[in-house]
């Protein structure tokens, strides 16, 4: 800067910049010019241009500095808020993993005992009350610390979420053990009854009472040194070769028991063995039922073998088992030798009628057996041709033959009354569910001729028409003998209920007559049962079911029931006659005192008086 002085003189040390950019000969020094008070006025302008320069560029020096300090602090504090939020992330990453694996550790304890369980309570307990790490500054462990916070409280919440959890599924095991034991109080308290009927009763029935294995070896300590119980029933009770082997123990010390029941039951062969094994010694049992417990041909020859030494055991049931040729085959060869068993049950077994001819060999040289129940086995035509030819020859009369459901037609029929002639004390007949159809009748007609012993005769399900019941009903005229006839499943019709009721009402002394789905009809055959409802005086049990009788024949019943003097009938079959609500309040005005009839909307109803 150029400045002019008072006298003209030229000044360069006012100006920095020339004073700078000038070389000191250029520019002579403040002392080479003249100092009068014009001279000292600019100098001290110029020195306070000077200095408020200088104040300048210190003042802007300063901010410069502020601005690069705040600008460090700026920085500063970003990096640190950025280490607080990273340690607050980290931290609640940190607390989600650890509540994550506090309920994985949950669900995992549910399936633990309630000791491990309370083990891993008092652990998540003490974690949550362990002090959180501390953060690098105050802030970050105040965020620190809230996330803790947090963390505890999902933590305990997910504990409690787990006791609650945890006492859900162990409140019903509880309840579950308390019933089981108020089940197993009351079970044993039944258990004691029926030791007390064992040891104060002579006869107990305990058949289908759900005993099983446990409960059979129970009770049956009650028959041990029993001197009262002489018949028990165990039939249907779940008893297999545990419960029984524990009731033969029992038996070894008791001499009064005759008869054991233990039907229906799944002792199978290991049991059969066992009761062989019993029955072989110095046993007092008179009867005994194996019926329906999977005995096979293994049991079958246990038996057999107890059969060769054993002289009091009369009555032998083993029907419904699974007992085949090698079972009868041992079975026949043990009635050669025993000279005690009476009656024999194998009904519903596999004997066919090769088997057949192996117990009729047998048979021929027994002369104890008296009653043959073998139904249902196969046994065709060849195999009664064998039995019977071999009953017939017997010395000893024969009581009971019971030869139903087994395939037998005319030829079978021809053989049995061969043998029907010469037992003159034969009690029972069953034929049930055959073939004979009317040749079969009038040949049993022929040899039912002047029978005096017969009680009971089946013949139901043969296929005989009218013609065919009209011939054995003339032969039974006069029997005052036979108390039960079974004739139903047979195709008698109108004619065949004529006939019937011709001979029943005055000439047979029936006690039991069952003549279901006979065919009768409504009209004439309903009329004849009516007319022999009216007249007879034996009757006591009459099956009429399944004969299409309808309401007018529900009429006709109804109206002898109103004028008969029949006072033993007391019970009355006459379901699935397809009887509307007018016939059915017909019979009950009659036969129930209590019932009314009363009109409703669409038909006649009974209902209670």
């Amino acid at each position: 800067m150029l400045h002019l002085t008072p006298h003209g003189s030229v000044s360069y040390a006012a100006c920095p910049t020339h004073a700078v950019h000038c070389s000191l000969a250029a520019c002579p020094p403040r002392n080479a010019f003249r100092t009068g008070p014009a001279q000292c006025k600019g100098i001290a302008n110029s020195y306070q241009r000077t200095r408020t320069s200088r104040q300048k560029r210190r003042f802007t020096c300063n901010a410069r500095k502020s601005k690069k300090k705040r600008a460090a602090e700026r920085l500063e504090e970003k990096t640190v808020d950025e280490d607080l939020e990273a340690a607050e992330q980290e931290s609640l990453d940190n607390e989600e993993q650890d509540l994550a694996d506090t309920i994985d550790t949950t669900y995992e304890a549910l399936d633990e005992e309630p000791v491990q369980q309370q083990q891993q309570q008092q652990q998540y307990q003490s974690q949550a009350a362990a002090p959180p790490p501390q953060a690098s500054s105050s802030s970050g462990d105040l965020v620190k610390l809230g996330a803790l916070g947090l963390g505890a409280v999902a933590l305990i919440a997910a504990v409690v979420f787990a006791i609650r959890q945890f006492s859900k599924r162990q409140l019903p095991e509880e309840e579950k053990k308390l019933t089981h034991k108020e089940l197993q109080r009351e079970a044993t308290q039944r258990l004691n009854e029926f030791m007390g009927q064992i040891r104060n009763q002579s006869s107990v029935d305990l058949s289908a009472k759900n005993l099983g294995e446990e409960g059979c070896a129970y009770v049956a300590e009650a028959l041990a040194f029993n001197d009262r119980c002489m018949a028990a029933d165990f039939g249907k009770n779940g008893i297999g070769q545990m419960g029984i082997t524990q009731m033969l123990e029992a038996l070894k010390n008791n001499d009064t028991l005759e008869t054991l029941v233990i039907d229906t039951n799944s002792i199978g062969d290991d049991g059969a063995e066992a009761v062989a094994q019993y029955m072989a010694g110095d046993a007092r049992i008179h009867t005994l039922n194996l019926s329906a417990n999977n005995i096979g041909d293994r049991g079958a020859a246990a038996l057999a073998e107890m059969l060769k030494v054993n002289t009091t055991l009369t009555h032998l049931e083993l029907s419904g088992n699974v007992i085949d040729y090698d079972g009868i085959t041992a079975l026949s060869e043990a009635l050669t030798d025993n000279q005690a068993l009476h009656s024999l049950h194998i009904n519903d077994n596999y004997v066919g009628g090769v088997g057949a001819r192996v117990l009729a060999n047998a048979l021929q040289k027994n002369s104890a057996l008296q009653e043959l129940y073998i139904k249902g086995n196969d046994m065709g035509n060849e195999g009664i041709k064998a039995l019977c030819s071999a009953l017939s020859e017997r010395e000893t009369s024969f009581r009971a033959l019971d030869a139903g459901n087994n395939s037998l037609g005319e030829e079978g029929a021809v053989a049995i009354a061969d043998f029907v002639k010469k037992a003159k004390k034969l009690k029972e007949l069953n034929l049930y569910m055959n073939d004979i159809g009317n040749g079969g009748a009038y040949k049993l007609a022929e040899a039912l001729k002047g029978n005096s012993s017969l009680k009971l005769l089946d013949i139901g399900g043969n296929n005989i028409g009218p013609e065919g019941i009209k011939v054995l009903l003339e032969s039974l005229r006069g029997n005052l003998t036979l108390k039960t006839l079974e004739i139903g499943y047979n195709p008698i019709g109108e004619e065949g209920a004529k006939y019937l009721a011709d001979v029943v009402k005055y000439d047979l002394g029936i006690e039991v007559l069952k003549m279901g789905w006979c065919k009768v009809g409504e009209n004439e055959g309903a009329k004849a049962i009516a007319d022999l409802i009216l007249f007879n005086t034996t009757i006591a049990t009459l099956d009429l079911r399944g004969n299409s009788l309808n309401n007018p024949g529900a009429g006709w019943i109804s109206q002898a029931l109103k004028e008969h003097t029949n006072e033993r009938l007391v019970e009355l079959d006459l379901g699935y006659n397809e009887i509307k609500d007018e016939g059915a309040c017909a019979v009950a005005q009659v036969g129930m005192a209590d019932y009314t009839c009363v009109p409703a909307k669409t038909a006649h109803q009974c209902v209670p008086a």
